[in-house]
């Protein structure tokens, strides 16, 4: 009996061992010929508290601004990718489609059917070139496409091969526009590799928000913190699920005013991968 419970706990010992030295090959990024079904529901709470001069306060009050102001946004999405065959030189194309696109209110946001084209490879994230929409306004349309175009730079996440406990981060610019001001910020995101198999990987997240001001007019401070998690589909090299929550504060100071802002968000999204036909 002892030997039997020293050899099962050797067994035990060693495929521990084998598990931890087995090496993920992380490379996250789309495929030639293949469909990406995605779905998003990105929610935020925001409180604003506004103090300042009588004229400033005066004037929020002319305005209907509520003091403290609290919003409430979700942005429900489902988009279908879909890429064809690679040419030459790698480089294969890639289509959007909107299939939904939802406020909190159940508003169309951006029309369905709206359409994004570009290109991509297995070691670049997709290069935006156009956008089709029939009803949506112009102005709308540039922005939409600036839009998913700095998604996708952002979204770019480095190749790495990594054990289980290793870990690597990425630092990527915010700009967030509270009361006509851009506020710049930093974010650094760390992806910790937990566990996987054959045909998932799990990742924790955890991420911190540095205020990156350029504008000398206004006095900031602020912070931010973010946790979630991470499913890497191996086969597909597509990420499937990702989850976060995050908390962020932010003061700011001019000579005729002042605002402290606080937010909690929810960002959820999910693929679903299928080979083109």
């Amino acid at each position: 009996m002892k030997r039997l419970f020293l050899f099962l706990l050797s067994f035990v010992t060693f495929l521990n061992h084998a598990q931890s030295n087995q090496i993920l090959d992380f490379k996250a990024g789309y495929a030639p010929e293949t469909n990406y079904l995605q779905t998003t529901i990105n929610s935020s709470d925001y409180e604003v508290m506004y103090s300042g001069s009588e004229t400033f306060l005066e004037t929020l009050k002319s305005n209907k601004v509520q003091n403290p102001s609290k919003i409430k946004t979700v942005f429900n999405l489902e988009t279908v990718s879909k890429t064809g065959k690679s040419d030459k030189s790698g480089n294969f194309p890639i289509t959007i489609e909107y299939l939904k696109s939802v406020d909190v209110d159940g508003k169309t946001i951006i029309p369905n059917g709206t359409l994004i084209y570009g290109k991509a490879s297995l070691s670049t994230m997709p290069e935006i070139d156009s956008i089709v929409s029939k009803d949506m306004e112009e102005d709308f349309k540039n922005t939409v496409f600036q839009m998913v175009k700095n998604t996708f730079s952002q979204l770019a996440l480095p190749h790495k091969k990594l054990k289980i406990g290793e870990s690597f981060t990425q630092e990527s610019p915010l700009t967030l526009p509270i009361a006509g001001i851009n506020i710049e910020m930093q974010i650094t995101t760390v992806y910790n590799l937990k566990s996987f198999n054959s045909k998932n990987a799990f990742f924790d997240i955890t991420q911190t928000y540095t205020i990156k001001m350029s504008d000398n007019r206004f006095e900031t401070n602020g912070s931010g913190i973010g946790k979630g998690n991470l499913i890497y589909d191996i086969p597909n090299h597509f990420i499937s699920e990702n989850n976060l929550e995050m908390d962020f504060t932010l003061g700011l100071k001019h000579t005729d005013f002042a605002l402290d802002l606080k937010s909690k968000s929810d960002f959820k999204q999910t693929s679903t991968i299928s080979k083109g036909k």
